[in-house]
């Protein structure tokens, strides 16, 4: 196995959740009015196939997401409604993967987002998602 490095510039992400936790370790890195997510995969990711595991690959998106909408709502609490994803291509264990998203449109209940998961600025997957905003 071939691990990447940890890219400059991303520092660990401290989980607001036990279940984050687990899927980690996570790091983000501000990048203009962005923020980017990004972990390093390894064996504990893999499914049977040896490639990062689907299930993996949707938290992370979904985390990623849902992090760019708690921060763009001023820390509210927010819950994702729904995600809908593609898997365009696999990952494997030692490759960084990043996740890249956007607002789409914020409403006054709800929050639409886009992103997506890169591997070597190749896209590996793809996501829409609506967030309920529940928070004061």
């Amino acid at each position: 196995m071939t691990s990447s490095p940890i890219p400059e510039g991303f520092r660990p992400f401290e989980s607001r959740g036990l279940f984050t936790e687990k899927i980690g370790p996570l790091y983000t890195k501000a990048d203009g009015d962005n923020t980017i997510f990004g972990f390093l995969a390894d064996e504990s990711h893999t499914n049977s196939n040896g490639v990062v595991h689907g299930g993996m690959m949707l938290s992370f998106l979904d985390e990623a997401m849902g992090q760019l909408v708690w921060y763009a709502l001023d820390k509210k609490r927010c819950a994702t409604i729904t995600l809908n994803s593609d898997f365009v291509a696999s990952a494997k264990p030692g490759d960084w993967i990043e996740a890249h998203a956007k607002i789409n449109k914020k409403g006054l209940a709800v929050v639409f987002v886009r992103g997506e998961l890169l591997v070597d600025d190749q896209r590996i997957m793809t996501a829409d998602g609506i967030w309920k905003i529940i928070g004061k």
